[in-house]
């Protein structure tokens, strides 16, 4: 409530002004109703009375009218009857007392009342129909009128078009039919941590069990798992750590050398990495060692495995003898070979996991099997690839080789356009790149396959698979759910994302004064382009909510999911003891690598030791290990007493050990075993060598530590630097890292 006078003043004027159009527009609307209320009345009267009833009756109270004025009267007035074609001539008393004259009057009396009462009835539903109309037609003046673009409509509007056209799916998502055959054109969960997409893809999958159609799970977290597992369906579980994953065959999953070469590129991705030939090198010895061991009886992952990762480079060089891959394992590279084999190493490591999962007691598996299999088949199964949080990054690899090959052996299948093949990956940007992915997706549809990605934002996307890729990806998923987004940014991409809509935006001007002539209203129409929703609409999504865009000219809807609690039918994860399958010497060898990795980087940081903490005052394995460049490494075979510190005890711990020599090269320039700076007679020297008097021994690393040892750590710091695995780091930082020397072991 206000009480200012500016304030009552423009309301009183606006009320006035727009009271006095209203009165203008009533007194011209009601002056033609009337009018036409009048002729409608005696058009009525005329068209259900007869001539002679009306004549007659029109006498009669012509009469009847006249009563009053009979005594000034001297000649009474004679009135004209009509009956049955002829005139009579009646004079005043017996017109009023005449029985057919007064049934003629009472007829038209009657008559008129009812003609008068039945067009009042239909001009007042007639006068409201006018006002529904100008109502109607104000509405669309003072409205946008929309030129171009997207619109947004309830969901019970765009379920009716839907249905209208003949374009209605059986499959219901809580009122929103889809697309019929949008499926093959796929679909994207954008959103949001807890915000609905599992509760969608739970929903979707029950249309999936009805239509009983083959489905590809990637479950992240073993949700999926726990709701929908059913072994009598004939569902598979792909994980290696779970005593339900079968034995998958790789062998048997790829037929020749291109299939191996196809199923490394999800296997190594090349990543963001500026020279490609790390990732490609190790991408040809995986693929060529896998081929030439599909000729061995006793292959196994273990025997592969450990070829790949754990033998000396030399007998890899035999293994490889006569393929491409052979030259990248050559003697004359060899820091190139070590630092190849390090990178191949950190991908391939998730396949020491299928080591235990080879057996009779295990079926054997191979998803290009399945697929084809179960593509037509009238109740196909399920297939679940899982992983939780607990090992997913060390399971990532494999999974998303998996999913990878799953979505190209879609493209082996006899083309069906009515066959359906569901692939659920939700939160895709957890795995690696899938190249295979764009094709799959364009390409699928021939095929039936269905595809639905999940992500929580498309930035996600774009930092798994680069600018373009994820664009390419973006682009072919056709049914979009958009999910609530909290950053403004996000939402703003989601808002443009969503599209936009070209109007004429309606305004309206009112000016009113002292004087009457200067009240007025006048309106006018701008041309805009709008986004449909706001990046505020989707930051205030609640959960289950969600903006729905179709495929086609159906406008955009909004969602509102229902929750529906499930039953477990399933364990979500019965974990294997996997550890007894490991290989302790494959095992070692990633320890190693993995402590190598470490000293490089932490190298980066150290300027010098006298500058590292009091709980880093240790001697390190380097210290151990570098040998002053004058003298000789001890000779293979012989025996050498190793000091090492244990980092978890701080304790001086004893190793006898064979030791075999391994040399690093020092960059010109850089510091000697003694801290100080080789000045130029030593660099002449050097020169004159070849550059071996510039190379620093560092001791070979033992394979086992003395019984009296207990020192655990000491072993992975021996391995480090037998591998000499620093050598892909020193690369992308073009420079070598070399161990500072310390304690010269005694031989």
């Amino acid at each position: 409530m206000t009480l200012n006078t500016g304030d009552i003043t423009r309301g009183g004027q606006l009320a006035l002004l727009r009271f006095r159009m209203f009165m203008q527009v009533n007194n011209a609307l009601f002056y033609y109703i009337i009018l036409l209320w009048m002729i409608v009345t005696v058009g009525i009267i005329y068209w259900r009375l007869d001539t002679n009833i009306f004549h007659n009756g029109v006498q009669y109270w012509w009469a009847e009218s006249l009563v009053s004025f009979r005594h000034i009267m001297r000649n009474p007035p004679t009135f004209s009857i009509w009956y049955e074609g002829h005139v009579y001539t009646f004079p005043w008393d017996k017109v009023l007392t005449d029985p057919y004259v007064v049934w003629c009057g009472m007829k038209l009396r009657d008559e008129i009342f009812n003609c008068v009462m039945g067009s009042a009835l239909f001009m007042l539903a007639f006068c409201l129909v006018i006002f529904f109309v100008l109502g109607r037609i104000g509405r669309g003046q003072s409205g946008d009128e929309v030129l171009g673009g997207r619109t947004f409509e309830p969901l019970r509007v765009v379920a009716r078009m839907l249905r209208q056209r003949g374009e209605a799916s059986d499959m219901v998502i809580d009122g929103l039919p889809l697309k019929k055959d949008a499926e093959i054109q796929n679909f994207a969960l954008h959103g949001t941590v807890g915000t609905g997409k599992s509760t969608l893809l739970e929903k979707k999958l029950d249309h999936i069990a009805r239509r009983r159609q083959p489905a590809i799970i990637y479950d992240k977290g073993c949700t999926v798992v726990e709701k929908f597992y059913d072994p009598a369906r004939g569902d598979i579980i792909l994980n290696p750590l779970d005593k339900r994953c079968p034995f998958w065959d790789m062998w048997g999953e790829c037929l020749n050398l291109p299939d191996f070469e196809s199923m490394t590129e999800t296997l190594i991705p090349m990543g963001n990495a500026a020279d490609p030939f790390w990732q490609g090198s190790a991408r040809t010895i995986f693929a060529e060692g896998a081929e030439r061991m599909r000729d061995d009886k006793d292959r196994s992952y273990n025997k592969f495995l450990r070829t790949l990762l754990s033998v000396g480079l030399d007998k890899l060089r035999i293994f490889l003898e006569g393929t491409p891959a052979a030259t990248l394992v050559d003697g004359s590279i060899e820091k190139t070979a070590i630092s190849i084999r390090s990178v191949l190493t950190n991908y391939v490591k998730s396949m020491r996991y299928l080591q235990g999962t080879e057996g009779p007691d295990r079926p054997r598996f191979t998803i290009r099997e399945w697929m084809h299999e179960n593509a037509d088949k009238p109740r196909p199964a399920w297939l679940f690839i899982t992983s939780n949080e607990r090992y997913h990054e060390s399971l990532k690899p494999l999974i998303s080789m998996w999913l990878g090959m799953a979505a190209t052996n879609l493209l082996s299948l006899r083309p069906n356009l009515r066959r359906r093949i569901w692939f659920l990956y939700d939160e895709i940007p957890t795995l690696h790149k899938l190249p295979s992915l764009p094709r799959a997706l364009s390409e699928g549809r021939k095929f039936g396959g269905c595809f639905v990605l999940g992500f929580q934002n498309y930035a996600q996307l774009e930092e798994a698979y680069g600018r373009d890729f994820a664009r390419a990806v973006y682009d072919l998923l056709n049914t979009k759910f958009f999910f609530r987004s909290p950053s403004a940014e996000v939402a703003k991409f989601v808002a443009t994302d969503i599209g936009e809509t070209v109007r004429k935006r309606f305004s309206e001007q009112t000016s009113f004064g002292s004087e009457q002539v200067r009240d007025g209203i006048s309106y006018g129409k701008d041309e805009e382009r709008v986004l449909i929703k706001s990046y505020s609409d989707i930051q205030k999504l609640n959960d289950l909510e969600c903006f729905v865009t179709l495929p086609g000219d159906y406008p955009v809807t909004q969602l509102k999911l229902k929750f529906k609690k499930r039953p477990m039918v399933a364990d979500a994860l019965i974990e294997r003891n996997f550890k007894t399958s490991l290989d302790p010497e494959i095992e070692m060898q990633l320890v190693a690598i993995e402590s190598e990795e470490r000293s490089a980087v932490q190298g980066l940081f150290d300027d010098a030791p006298a500058k590292q903490p009091v709980a880093a005052q240790q001697k390190s394995a380097a210290q151990v290990f570098a040998r002053p460049s004058g003298e000789q490494p001890a000779s293979s075979g012989s025996q050498a007493s190793h000091e090492v510190v244990d980092k978890e005890t701080g304790e001086v711990v004893t190793v006898d050990a064979p030791v075999e020599s391994l040399t690093f090269t020092l960059p010109e320039g850089s510091t000697t075993s003694n801290g100080g700076r080789q000045d130029d007679e030593d660099e002449t020297a050097a020169a004159a060598g070849g550059g071996r008097e510039n190379e620093i021994p560092i001791m070979k690393a033992p394979v086992t530590l003395s019984p009296e040892s207990d020192a655990p750590d000491a072993l992975a710091d021996y391995a480090q630097y037998a591998q000499a695995t620093a050598q892909e780091a020193m690369a992308r930082e073009e420079r070598e890292f070399v161990p500072v020397s310390g304690h010269e072991p005694e031989m």
